[in-house]
């Protein structure tokens, strides 16, 4: 490893003299492959198949082993390998890049990716030294298993890595002449050992390949998702997660020209790679729909050549933003998803439909033919790939595509929320500031009136300039709709962030330049000659959720307005949070500490107040302050629960609001110790409850329990005796009158009753304790076509009125049924609620807007 270490600093040297001395570049390079040659000579480098003690494709390799082998390689290959730590999962499973490419390119890699930066106008430094003279070199990123078990792509990347490092091939050689590859061969460490953990554990030690066979029926929750059970592959633009928030960072430091996603799919379908289906997303430019049929022409040629079915085209679109594929379209790159059959139905071996046997063998090779063919099809057009990457950039800066040019959040809304948003930002190198200047009588969209209309704007106003690097990044996170081609689409079809966050936010089509840098808010701090009478807070996001959780976790009593109330020159809002000495007498001196401390943490605004007597409305020993208790959650998992619904929920409760949380199993809660509890949460799910168990949760529930249920989860107990949610009863058309619908029209067909994913604004009871910190008006993220009446004892906190606003597609024949029916409603039962969420407020943890609501579902 020394003597490889010395050559590596040889070549450097070299480098720098023929970037000096073009003129023999030629003998140089000459001495290039002899000191390569010397390299590898001085110790044989081992494949897989003689590493690992399995053969690739007779056995999976857990995730310590795929790292095991990466360290090897790069240990023995520094000259044509690097290997890069870039993080670690929740499980501290390191998360790694290995960066390869021809001994010459290695040595100057930083250049190379500094130029890069540079093409894109995100490196000042870079463009202060000139530009790189050399050649162009294209950056290829190979991203394997996002889903855990979905293993092949990690498999994959064993061969890939050996291939790429030893460079004995022609083809290989030739090819990294030009180009850089980065490849991520577990993008979901804990996912992944997951899945192979339990494989390796419950098949037999010969595969097996009936369907029925248990290594064919992966248990619940599965190695797709991550940790907290999220879907990687949807996390892309959100960065919720530890894995996507590390990656983000490392691949806005590379920018690369292409980009490859690499998954799998059902076990009988042939193998997907690129061009995409519609609906493509408008702003995805000519050349990265044509490179990307390149591409795909390119893995054809070698499909063909070996009989392998393909498809393209079909199922997979380029439109929801937070995808693998679509998330590097919108940073410049060809991005691109390929599907192999297989996943964790698969195991090593399955008989499909056909009545053929698909191996992980078959599974490795295919998608060691398309990242072969990728890497081949980027180095033959690498300078046409690295000219329009420049190009892309160049015109994102100069000419913004959509219709809009500046975003405007206003700095009336609460500044937390808009810490919120900028870290998003800062995450994905978006540029913004401060207006630095007011201006009346501007027309802009405003967001939450839908249409344009004249805006003051304030000069502390968060403006964010589409005349920049990630224009088009900007434009496709926050314009308000985007143009869908096909509604047959994949996804979600709206999110745009100022809805997700709760802004008040305008679009203008002129151009507007932040003048001062923007700073991120920060609490100021208080200080005290004596202690007060009490603590007041005002609720306004989800940054008071935190210091309620935190001062709770302390043993602190609160309480809560239910009405208005003005103290110390502060006009404070129901659920206005209140913490007083008379309630807390027994923590003595450590009250104030607590409370300074909880704030400091949670970034939270503290109004000391110093007398219980109010300016305005009720004084603080009124009824009007309810005293709040700390909840004991327990949440239902189980293999009728979602895993994605769970995780979010799991990770809302444990990460982002420090509340403990236990984890209940399904199919035990008749043995559930109850009295233990004060909040039941049913993630969204396919139940079906006993009735000893509907009526156990209704005995606890009127001794003051509290059930806080969504999606699938509010279908357990609606329609049931005793809960008060009803299914809408739909008007029986005559079925006589209907044509027959052609066959082939069957799934387009059903698309009229379906809601993949669209904003709708609903009305909002703002005396409901519900609805605390929600605006008069609340955007949700409809998510399910489920229909229910407004129920009629219940109280209905949020609900789609006669004319609710949509942004997004909802199918013509459900759209109109969902007039004047619930987003969110309570129950009162005995001494406890229930409460129904339609839709999952904490969908994919990105709906920030959601999050206070759920967590008002929580203590108020």
């Amino acid at each position: 490893m020394f003597a490889g270490h010395i050559i590596l600093s040889v070549l450097e040297i070299f480098f720098r003299i023929t970037h000096i001395m073009t003129g023999i570049r030629p003998v140089l390079s000459l001495a290039f492959c002899c000191l390569t040659s010397l390299l590898f000579a001085q110790k044989a480098v081992k494949s897989p198949d003689e590493f690992l003690p399995h053969r690739i494709g007779e056995q999976f390799t857990p995730h310590h082993m795929l790292t095991g082998y990466f360290e090897y390689l790069a240990a023995v290959a520094p000259a044509t390998m690097r290997l890069e730590r870039y993080g670690a999962t929740n499980e501290a499973r390191p998360l790694q890049l290995a960066i390869f490419s021809a001994p010459e390119n290695m040595a100057r890699l930083e250049q190379i990716r500094r130029n890069n930066l540079r093409m894109a106008g995100l490196d000042a430094s870079a463009a202060q030294n000139g530009p790189d003279q050399a050649e162009p070199v294209a950056i290829v990123w190979l991203s394997m298993s996002v889903h855990g078990n979905e293993p092949s792509g990690s498999e994959c990347s064993l061969l890939l890595a050996y291939q790429l490092a030893t460079q004995t091939e022609p083809d290989v050689q030739a090819w990294l002449k030009n180009t850089v590859v980065i490849l991520d061969p577990s993008l979901n460490p804990d996912g992944y050992d997951r899945y192979t953990h339990w494989y390796r554990g419950a098949s037999n030690m010969e595969k097996n390949p009936r369907a029925d066979a248990r290594e064919h029926s992966e248990p619940w929750p599965g190695g797709r998702t991550n940790h907290y059970y999220f879907d990687l592959n949807r996390d892309w633009a959100w960065a919720t997660q530890v894995e996507t928030q590390q990656r983000i960072a490392v691949y806005q430091r590379w920018l690369p020209h292409v980009h490859a996603d690499l998954h799998e799919q059902y076990v009988d379908n042939p193998y997907y790679f690129a061009p995409a289906a519609e609906p493509t997303h408008d702003y995805i430019t000519p050349w990265q729909r044509d490179f990307q049929t390149q591409i795909g022409q390119n893995h054809a040629r070698y499909f063909d050549q070996n009989g392998w079915l393909y498809f393209t085209r079909e199922v997979f679109d380029l439109f929801y933003p937070s995808y693998g594929d679509t998330y590097p379209m919108f940073n410049g790159a060809i991005g691109m998803t390929y599907e192999q059959a297989g996943n964790a139905r698969a195991g090593r071996a399955i008989i499909i439909s056909t009545g053929d046997t698909l191996t992980l063998h078959d599974r490795i090779r295919h998608h060691l033919t398309t990242s072969r063919s990728t890497i081949e099809a980027a180095s033959k057009k690498a300078r046409e790939v690295v000219a329009n990457f420049r190009s892309y950039y160049e015109r994102s800066t100069r000419q913004p595509q959509g219709p809009y040019h500046t975003f405007v959040i206003a700095a009336r809304n609460d500044p937390n929320k808009i810490n919120t948003l900028c870290r998003l930002l800062d995450r994905h190198q978006i540029r913004y500031g401060r207006a630095g200047a007011a201006a009346g009588g501007i027309k802009a969209y405003d967001y939450r009136q839908g249409k344009e209309a004249a805006v003051e704007l304030d000069e502390k106003d968060l403006v964010i300039s589409a005349f920049q690097p990630h224009s088009v990044l900007v434009q496709v996170l926050f314009e308000p709709e985007h143009h869908l081609s096909d509604s047959l689409t994949y996804d979600i079809t709206a999110w745009a962030l100022p809805y997700a966050y709760g802004l008040e936010a305008y679009a203008l089509k002129q151009r507007l330049e932040p003048k001062q840098p923007f700073h991120l808010f920060k609490a100021p701090e208080v200080r005290l000659a004596a202690s007060p009478y009490a603590w007041c807070v005002h609720r306004r996001s989800l940054a008071e959720a935190r210091f309620l959780t935190q001062l709770l976790e302390r043993g602190v009593k609160l309480r809560y307005a239910m009405k208005p109330f003005d103290l110390a020159d502060q006009q404070f809002e129901p659920g206005a949070l209140v913490i007083t000495r008379a309630d807390n007498h027994q923590l003595s001196g450590e009250l104030d500490d607590f409370v300074l401390a909880a704030a400091a943490a949670s970034n939270v605004p503290l109004h000391p107040i110093f007398s219980g007597w109010a300016g305005k409305g009720r004084d603080l020993g009124s009824e009007n302050f309810v005293p709040l208790r700390k909840p004991e959650v327990a949440l239902v998992y189980g293999d009728d629960v979602d895993d994605n619904s769970f995780g979010h929920t799991w990770f809302f409760l444990e990460q982002e609001l420090g509340c403990p949380v236990t984890p209940v199993a399904l199919e035990r809660l008749h043995r559930l110790h109850w009295n233990d509890y004060t909040v039941l949460i049913f993630p969204n799910g396919n139940y079906n409850l006993p009735d000893n168990v509907l009526k156990a949760c209704q005995d606890w529930v009127r001794q003051g329990g509290r059930i806080v249920a969504f999606e699938g989860g509010v279908k357990a107990f609606a329609d049931k005796e005793g809960f008060d949610l009803k299914s809408k009863q739909e008007l029986k058309k005559d079925s006589a009158a209907a044509a027959p619908k052609p066959y082939q029209a069957r799934e387009r067909e059903s698309i009229s009753d379906q809601v993949p994913g669209a904003i709708v604004q609903a009305q909002v009871d703002a005396t409901h304790p519900l609805s605390f910190g929600i605006p008069r008006e609340y955007f949700s993220l409809k998510t399910t076509a489920s229909l229910f009446e407004i129920p009629s004892n219940a109280a209905t906190a949020i609900w789609l009125g006669d004319n609710f606003r949509t942004l997004g597609f909802i199918g013509s024949r459900i759209k109109p049924k969902l007039k004047n029916t619930p987003i969110a409603a309570v129950q009162k039962m005995g001494g406890g609620e229930v409460v129904y969420f339609v839709d999952n407020p904490l969908f994919r943890s990105f709906w920030e807007q959601g999050k206070v609501l759920f967590a008002n579902a929580l203590f108020f």
